[in-house]
């Protein structure tokens, strides 16, 4: 194998083939990234671009190039796990410091270590048809099984894995036949463009047929069905993707890159917070909406913070306001179970956290300060669940804002906002739908203020859309998260309600961010004879408390500010004791009809995408079909010849016949013979019109005489003379004449 290897090195071939290798690779990578933690996807994705990249680069010889290899993983795992806050940043280097770097590294290894063999062994097999087969026909067989028994949807990871396949074997074939054949090889190498069409024209036609074959209904229950069909599963299959029954769990999530779905309700208790105040526990923010969902903050100015000091306030976005006086509040968080959480949780906002464990006080400094965010990032962030440390209880002060809603009522847009740089809370992506920023002009146009505006966003986002925690994905048609939550699914839980009030401001010019963390949860009554007091003692938080919320910018006077869009929820505000000068205006909007769709409308949507790609793809074959044919117009000319006369011409034939075609074609440029003429008799006549023409012309003349009158046999030679003959002629006559 390395003899039949060493010969493909460093060749067109062997490049091709890393980068189908590649390509299928990536297809895993975006299906294990909502499962993996995000520095788990950029670990692997980052060795495998270096291992590509060293493969094609690096001229060395191959020990000390597996040397380049292994030093540049090891600095791979370094680089992200220390901007993922994974490593330690302080403390020696020497021993101890590459004693907690193999320690910590160890779970990821499990994961980027099996990838990268994994890639190595695929482009060193590459030179065997057989490997080529086998290895594309179990990745779609394996994304094929996912996709029918999981609620993911992997057909984008089938069609790019049967793109690469296809492409590594037609890279293959080319390889083979430049091995066997060089001569053919050098001559084919002169008609890329030929080569890449044809190529081109017939992936279209597989996709063609592929997006054109129709549904059949499977003649036999496979064996998963059927043992579900036993086992009292009432779920069906849908024909889209998202209508699969959900298998997540309710809980804090930790990745909001993409956002949706549904999930079952899980009541294992979380925490237990013991507080003077009810409130939301909050977690962290979000502000760069990709369309699909929230990415997390970049900050290099995060500070690490020290367990009983204040945290630091340095810059405008984290302003509780000149105008808002606050509340102090204490709160006491005791964790259940040994769950670890990327963040410390508290009420907004917090100001100083206190260990209340002395061990794990000893443990030193272990959370980051977000302070134009504030939030409390713990050190394990994107860790697993077994990392050690996180805290078991904490206390938490926090200066709760008691917010001057009848002074925020009337404060107009320039006076909270002039001057101000607002653009990292009003960003949205370049793709927004401009009919969700119509929708929320016409929902908040009766307000006069920024603070109106959001409460008619906030009410109409409330009456007009229900609650659910298994919302119909199948209804929806758009990519973008808000846009069809609002017009095609019309249902679903907090992340759409919240999400949609925060970029629907947004697209009003109001800044907002995203929140996420834990409603209050409950507090227990024991026994009948507590039927009606107040319920008392420290508020129990489940997996099932999880949620999201909006907070609205009101410039330096008044700050962050709390909305709640999602029904069923009641955030308890903290607010003076003015009652606003304006009552809340409810929204005239007509709230939208929900209709449940016909049986088959979802098949005339695909029907009608279906229809446009087939479109597209046959008007592509109808062009790359006339060009071929007006390219070898000359060899679909004879062979219609051939047909009529019901034989092959011979030679001498096709030379008259293609002599006859030519005088009619040069007829445009005044070369035109009278009816009674002979060959010999108009070419005289031209010799004298076109002297610099003499030699060709006679030469033409010797052949078609010697074709037509002489006994002497003309060969295929001869024809192909001819040919050639004609064309130089023709190129000759349009320069002098055209």
């Amino acid at each position: 194998m390395n003899s039949r290897f060493g010969k493909i090195q460093y060749s067109w071939y062997f490049i091709s083939c890393i980068v189908w290798v590649l390509i299928m690779s990536a297809q895993w990578i975006s299906f294990v990234k909502p499962i993996w933690y995000e520095e788990t996807s950029v670990l692997v994705l980052d060795i495998l671009i270096a291992a590509a990249a060293a493969e094609v680069v690096l001229p060395f010889r191959r020990w000390l190039k597996w040397g380049v290899k292994i030093a540049a993983v090891v600095l791979i795992h370094y680089w992200v796990l220390q901007n993922f806050n994974v490593l330690a940043s302080d403390g020696p280097l020497l021993p101890v410091g590459i004693i907690r770097f193999i320690s910590q590294v160890e779970p990821y290894i499990w994961f980027s270590l099996p990838a990268w063999g994994l890639f190595e062994l695929a482009i060193r097999l590459s030179d065997y048809r057989g490997f080529i087969l086998l290895f594309t026909g179990m990745n779609i067989l394996a994304f094929a099984i996912l996709d029918s028994f999981t609620s993911y949807y992997l057909w984008p990871q089938v069609a790019w894995t049967v793109f690469a396949g296809l492409s590594w074997l037609v890279c293959f074939h080319f390889r083979k036949y430049q091995m066997k054949y060089p001569q053919g090889w050098r001559h084919l190498r002169l008609y890329p463009f030929r080569v890449v069409t044809n190529i081109v024209i017939i992936f279209c036609c597989i996709l063609l047929l592929g997006i054109s074959m129709p549904e059949v209904s499977p003649l036999l229950t496979d064996p998963y069905s059927a043992w579900q069909n036993i086992q009292g599963n009432k779920y069906e299959k849908q024909d889209e993707p998202e209508s699969k029954p959900q298998d997540s769990a309710s809980g804090y999530s930790r990745d909001d890159s993409k956002l949706g779905g549904g999930f079952n309700f899980d009541f294992s208790t979380v925490m237990t917070v013991t507080s003077p105040k009810r409130t939301y526990w909050r977690g962290e923010t979000r502000s760069f909406y990709t369309g699909t969902g929230w990415l997390s903050p970049s900050n290099p100015d995060d500070q690490r913070y020290q367990f009983g000091q204040n945290v630091g306030v340095n810059g405008p976005g984290s302003e509780l306001g000149r105008k808002v006086k606050t509340e102090r509040v204490e709160q006491t968080f005791v964790m259940a179970g040994k769950r670890t959480y990327p963040v410390l949780f508290g009420a907004y906002s917090i100001s100083k956290i206190n260990l209340l464990k002395e061990e794990e006080r000893q443990k030193g400094p272990d959370a980051v300060w977000n302070w134009r965010d504030e939030f409390m990032a713990w050190n394990g962030f994107g860790l697993t669940q077994k990392h050690d440390g996180y805290p078991t209880t904490y206390k938490v002060v926090s200066q709760m804002p008691i917010i001057p809603l009848e002074k925020l009522s009337k404060a107009s847009y320039d006076s909270l906002y002039q001057g101000a740089n607002l653009a990292k809370y009003t960003q949205l992506n370049p793709e927004f739908p401009d009919r969700v920023k119509q929708l929320a002009k016409k929902v908040t146009a009766e307000g006069k203020t920024p603070y109106e505006k959001m409460v008619l966003l906030q009410d109409y986002l409330k009456v007009n859309f229900n609650y659910t925690n298994t919302p119909d994905l199948s209804l929806k048609k758009h990519d973008d998260l808000v846009e069809g939550f609002l017009f095609d699914i019309k249902e679903g839980y907090c992340d759409y309600f919240s999400t949609s009030m925060v970029v629907m401001a947004r697209s009003i010019g109001i800044p907002a961010r995203w929140v996420k963390g834990f409603s209050s949860g409950h507090q227990n009554i024991e026994g009948p004879e507590h039927m009606n007091r107040e319920p008392e003692g420290p508020y129990t938080v489940t997996n099932a408390d999880a949620h999201s919320w909006a907070e609205v910018y009101f410039g330096e006077d008044y700050g962050w500010v709390t909305f709640e869009a999602t029904p069923g929820f009641d955030l308890p505000l903290n607010v003076s004791e003015d009652k606003p000068a304006v009552a809340p205006v409810k929204p005239e909007v007509s709230p939208p009809v929900k209709k449940t769709p016909e049986p088959a409308s979802k098949q005339e949507d695909s029907s009608s995408y279906i229809g446009w790609l087939a479109a597209a793809l046959g008007t592509a074959i109808v062009i790359a079909a006339g060009y071929l044919a007006w390219k070898y117009r000359n060899a679909l000319y004879y062979t219609l010849l051939r047909l009529r006369k019901g034989r092959e011409l011979t030679s001498g034939e096709k030379i008259i016949t293609e002599t006859n075609r030519w005088l009619g074609h040069i007829r445009k440029w005044g070369f035109g013979r009278e009816a009674h003429e002979t060959l010999r008799e108009v070419i005289t006549r031209w010799k004298q019109d076109a002297p610099m023409l003499e030699a060709s012309f006679n030469e033409l003349l010797a052949q078609f005489e010697k074709a037509k009158y002489s006994p002497e046999q003309v060969n295929d030679q001869d024809w192909r003379k001819i040919q050639s003959m004609l064309q130089d002629i023709t190129r000759t006559i349009k320069k002098i004449y055209s």
